[in-house]
């Protein structure tokens, strides 16, 4: 166990905190012990280094706020709201980004000493920086926070006294904090107690706010405990998807709601928190007009419930004209399947850590979804994405569409120029599909821009500044190609910062989910329903060209339809042939095994499972209730083999 583990020894830590701080005469609590320790032992800062400003350049700070012009826009009357109530009083307001960054800032007609301190636009407040502070500590603990005088770390930073509290977005995830500081405090911590409270409430709104711009074309639900009194701050904030799954709660949703015995709340169906469904809400809420109290099912609470269906202004269009800007997020591409949350989980991670993010997987996955869907949740939202697909653009070209060039530059060219992809996605994101098929000579020019995040265009007298988030895709085995000297190694390390492996179809744990909710979404498909043959029939299927295929089949089989069933009949042939059963690469002869092509019941339902729980033996027979000699035998008599025995 180290010192910064959360469950540190209190002996040890007392210690620690009397070698380095025992002429500060404080009894810290956790909280600031564990960032005095973070300071000195991870950041290797010194509690008596002088003074020094870290402030970003004037460009940069443009730059910065920019990228966040958003979160700024929603955050702006909550700031100022802060500022009009604390300013007068002495308080600078501060706002920041998710790495200490101030991005607003609000000080008193007095300003020269807290400009002075730090307290402006662009300074850096993140604890690698200053150590333990009231913004870097606040983000790294991920709550509200006091930090008064000598509770800094920098000696030189004891004047302040912070009162702060963390933005959350609607995933969860920290945006930033909003702080309140003054002065040269005589007085007890304790004194800023009632500035924290506000500080609270005013971050609260702004995560609101933000809730509430983000989710304003979904059905979105309110629910606030009757028996505490009313504050904006505890109403719970969930928005919800067509199936009635939350899709985005606000942080006193995530609070109430998200308890270590229960499963995440994002992805959770309304009817298992509270008693009812999202027709029965419609209902008794006669279509959002009034509110209506329900129990919560965790802990039997009485609530007020008040259900927001969005208005014809934001309502989103039919599925039959869906608007061109309109994609899928992380959270509805990843659907239930336990891996690929896991994997947005960690995207959401690194996604404005300026990670290169290399994803992988068959075609028809969905690697351009993806992407789009990575920069919709990141902070360069509001700038461009764009993408290139390398397989797609004569490889004389490639070098033109990815840098561009200058008016002049040879003969046929554009007599206006033409800014290459690259410039194009400044200030947002650069999406290379197929990058495995980039010609040798590109590779080594593209290694150069990400080394150097500068370009060339062909003409131009001057380099230009390159800031953008790169995200690549490939089918390819890209360390085959490396090994077989068709790749640059250095170059897949610049583009696999992370490396997001998609799933098959068929191996997606969520299959049968997916079918329902993509055929849902088909123009035309209201009303209709698979029988149990057909939707047997897609969950079974091993799907080669993934959730491509699985569309084009949808769209055709809403197409043959009759009398609003879909049956075996108005499926593909391709899905209903002898081989449409084996799996990718399997030699298995297409004999009358596999219970004739599974038309027996057992032969489905065994074949089902082992796919469902990816082959694993044990877990089927438990599932079936065999044992597992019994399951071996049942296999074989109907010609079902697990893809890694197949020859």
């Amino acid at each position: 166990m180290t010192l910064h583990d959360t469950q540190t020894i209190p002996g040890e830590l007392a210690a620690f905190v009397n070698d380095h701080f025992s002429g500060r005469g404080l009894r810290p609590d956790g909280v600031i012990a564990q960032s005095w320790y973070r300071s000195v032992v991870e950041h290797r800062l010194d509690p008596g280094a002088p003074s020094r400003k870290n402030i970003l350049s004037a460009d940069a700070i443009r730059r910065h706020q920019e990228q966040h012009q958003q979160y700024l826009s929603i955050a702006s009357q909550g700031v100022s709201g802060l500022a009009q109530r604390v300013v007068p009083a002495g308080f600078a307001v501060l706002l920041s980004d998710e790495h200490g960054i101030t991005l607003d800032s609000r000080l008193p007609s007095q300003h020269d000493i807290y400009t002075r301190s730090g307290l402006v636009v662009g300074a850096q407040w993140d604890e690698s920086v200053v150590g333990t502070n009231g913004i870097g500590t606040t983000l790294a603990a991920a709550q509200p926070l006091i930090i008064h005088r000598e509770e800094h770390f920098l000696a030189s930073n004891f004047s302040l006294s912070c009162s702060v509290a963390p933005i959350f977005d609607a995933q969860g995830l920290l945006r930033g904090c909003l702080n309140a500081t003054c002065m040269n405090n005589e007085g007890p911590r304790e004194s800023q107690y009632l500035t924290l409270q506000l500080v609270i409430m005013y971050a609260r709104l702004i995560e609101n706010a933000d809730f509430r711009q983000r989710y304003r074309d979904r059905l979105t639900l309110s629910l606030k405990p009757i028996d505490e009194i009313a504050d904006l701050a505890n109403e719970q904030l969930l928005a919800l998807d067509e199936s009635g799954r939350v899709i985005g709660a606000n942080r006193a949703a995530f609070v109430a709601l998200e308890l270590a015995d229960q499963p995440a709340l994002l992805g959770t169906l309304i009817d298992s928190l509270l008693p009812t469904t999202v027709d029965e809400l419609l209902r008794l809420t006669n279509g959002g007009a009034q509110g209506v109290r329900l129990r919560r099912r965790q802990d039997e609470a009485l609530l007020d419930v008040g259900l927001r269906i969005p208005s014809e202004r934001h309502r989103p269009l039919p599925v039959a004209r869906p608007a061109p800007e309109a994609h899928p997020d992380l959270q509805q591409l990843a659907g239930l399947d336990a891996r690929l949350q896991q994997n947005v989980r960690r995207v959401r991670k690194v996604i404005d850590n300026g990670i290169p993010i290399l994803i992988t997987g068959e075609t028809g996955t969905g690697k351009e979804a993806f992407a789009r869907a990575i920069h919709q949740a990141s902070q360069r939202r509001a700038g461009p994405f764009v993408a290139l697909n390398c397989a797609a653009i004569p490889e004389t070209l490639i070098e033109s569409e990815l840098f561009g060039y200058r008016a002049g530059s040879f003969t046929g060219a554009n007599r206006k120029g033409m800014k290459g992809k690259l410039e194009l996605a400044n200030g947002g994101t650069l999406f290379l599909d197929e990058i495995g098929d980039m010609p040798a000579h590109l590779q080594t020019r593209l290694l150069r821009v990400l080394a150097e995040r500068e370009i060339s265009p062909l003409g131009a007298e001057v380099q230009v500044t390159l800031d953008v988030q790169v995200i690549s895709a490939t089918h390819q085995d890209l360390q085959a190609m490396i090994g077989d000297k068709r790749f640059r190694e250095d170059l897949f390390y610049r583009l696999a910062g992370m490396n997001l492996a998609l799933p098959a179809l068929r191996e997606r744990s969520d299959r049968a989910e997916l079918i329902d909710k993509l055929l849902a979404a088909q123009p035309g498909a209201r009303g209709l329903r698979l029988n149990a043959d057909a939707r047997q029939c897609l969950i079974d299927y091993p799907w080669p060209g993934n959730i491509r295929q699985l569309l084009n089949s949808l769209r055709y089989s809403v197409a043959l339809a009759e009398d609003g069933v879909i049956d075996l009949d108005c499926l593909p042939g391709e899905l209903l042939s002898p081989q449409a059963l084996r799996l990718p690469g399997s030699t298995q002869p297409s004999t009358s095994n596999l219970g004739e092509q599974l038309g027996s019941e057992e032969a489905r339902q065994l074949l089902g499972t082992l796919r469902r729980l990816r082959w694993n033996i044990s877990a089927a027979a438990t599932e079936l209730g065999v044992s597992r000699s019994t399951l071996y035998r049942k296999m074989k008599k109907h010609g079902v083999v697990a893809p890694n025995d197949q020859p």
